[in-house]
């Protein structure tokens, strides 16, 4: 038995109810396809690598791919709501996992925090656009930390079927999109120009490469849901893959039908038009109805995301508050929705004090709040898959059962391109977050802080907290 496995007569346990599907829903939902088709891509398009884009989509699956590999096998032994933390304590030691745990819950959180800036602009948006109802952005905002707050107090499962609505929702008006520009052009919607593999080297290709990690955010939950999910053995594996090839078959189809609708030259129309590239294209080819849809489902896709992001630092916080390394009080679960409430309510906390301290500076919600936080927060995460594919490594190494593909090529591969990521990702921060400024370009340094004060947090514990210490360590032993 090990410190992290949660058996029920030992620990409150949570709910058990999700299948693979509804894992591959919450999964794609951190994603937030439709934010980062209308968000991320013209972005990419403009100051990336142009018409290479598509190809950079595959590339960066296939690195997830990779890193797919060895996290599937480890999934298959381990249960969980500690996600990333528990698999770096299994494979790299205590010291390090609390590093990563430190890490994590501060990404997710900035994550988290960062949604709801991004939410209050395109709500408020929505709102004015749509409904002709102006309000102050702190309204949407605050709507979306409350609907996060209760939905997340609630069972996961409950969440999972609302999210799944959501996207379903998104992926039908993106692909009427598409099919509309396939229907309208034909064949010229598929140009072969754009598979050729050299166009990928073009403009920045780091910046590219950078932005299409950003749409893949959200991998890791399949794990952190492990206890409640219906068969973890299985389920954790294969919905972690699905919405790989789910996701990067969607952003691919879409990137490739846009250059047919704009032209080869994607990169210089998307830097005159950037934010409104698919408004434009919703207006030309589906008409100013479906655009208006196209707006309220780009803020709900921002509430999907956020619900996602929130569910998971509130189980960080579960995992934590389990060890004895935060307050006890966060391990508690609700006894009838078995929920981590009150790590959610935590989280709720959180994010409100966050929200009312970037009100007071005036900024712009959107690029202040709303980028800076997702762009931090999508360092971290990356940084910590890099961190993951090492700790597959060690786990196995450690258990005398390394096989040369599945735990030592395909996580060893998957470090190097994350690692590559995360580099430019740091690099690139200030392009990231919107404002390029030598402050905004040294921020991420406080995630290498925050990895360093978790690393320092277990040796004051194995100093001062031995019976904590030790609940961590035996992670070691399993």
């Amino acid at each position: 038995m090990t410190a992290l496995d949660i058996p029920a007569t030992s620990k409150e346990s949570l709910g058990s109810d999700l299948g693979t599907m509804r894992l591959i829903f919450l999964i794609v939902a951190a994603a937030a396809p439709m934010a980062a088709v209308l968000g991320v891509v013209p972005v990419a398009f403009a100051f990336g690598n142009g018409a290479g884009l598509p190809l950079t989509f595959l590339v960066t699956a296939g690195i997830l791919g990779l890193f797919a590999v060895g996290y599937s096998a480890m999934s298959r032994e381990i249960v969980s709501a500690g996600g990333f933390y528990t698999y770096v304590a299994r494979g790299l030691g205590a010291a390090p996992a609390l590093g990563a745990a430190f890490l994590a819950i501060v990404s997710y959180l900035a994550f988290a925090c960062g949604v709801i800036g991004y939410f209050g602009f395109f709500g408020q948006l929505a709102l004015a656009e749509v409904f002709g109802i102006d309000v102050h952005w702190i309204v949407t905002a605050g709507f979306s930390i409350l609907f996060c707050a209760c939905l997340g107090y609630r069972q996961i499962d409950f969440s999972s079927r609302l999210v799944a609505l959501l996207l379903i929702v998104e992926f039908v008006l993106l692909t009427a999109l598409a099919l509309a520009i396939v229907v309208d052009l034909g064949l010229d919607a598929f140009p072969v120009a754009a598979l050729n593999p050299a166009l990928m080297l073009d403009g920045a290709p780091g910046i590219a490469l950078m932005l299409c990690f950003t749409c893949f955010i959200g991998i890791e939950p399949a794990a952190l849901y492990s206890e409640e999910a219906q068969a973890p053995e299985h389920s954790i594996g294969r919905a972690t893959m699905g919405a790989i090839v789910l996701v990067v078959a969607f952003y691919f189809f879409i990137t490739w039908v846009t250059i047919g609708a704009v032209g080869m030259d994607i990169g210089a129309v998307s830097r005159e038009q950037l934010a409104d590239l698919y408004f434009n294209l919703s207006s030309t080819y589906l008409g100013g109805l479906a655009t208006k849809m196209v707006i309220v489902f780009l803020a709900t896709s921002m509430l999907a995301t956020g619900l996602a992001v929130h569910n998971v630092a509130a189980r960080y916080l579960l995992s934590l508050g389990r060890q004895e390394c935060l307050p006890g009080f966060l391990a508690r679960v609700h006894p009838r929705h078995r929920s981590p409430h009150l790590a959610s309510l935590t989280v709720t906390a959180i994010s409100v004090a966050a929200t009312l301290i970037f009100l007071t500076t005036g900024l712009d919600p959107l690029l202040g709040f709303g980028a800076v936080g997702v762009g931090l927060g999508t360092i971290g995460i990356i940084a910590l898959q890099a961190l993951t594919s090492l700790a597959v490594i060690g786990y196995f190494h450690r258990r005398g059962r390394s096989r040369l593909w599945a735990t030592i090529i395909a996580p060893l591969l998957a470090f190097a391109g994350l690692s590559l990521a995360t580099g430019l990702a740091v690099v690139n921060f200030d392009l990231l977050a919107g404002y390029e400024t030598a402050l905004m370009r040294a921020l991420p340094v406080l995630l290498l802080l925050t990895l360093v004060a978790g690393f320092g947090y277990g040796r004051w514990l194995r100093a001062y907290r031995p019976h904590a210490w030790e609940a961590v360590s035996r992670e070691l032993s399993a």
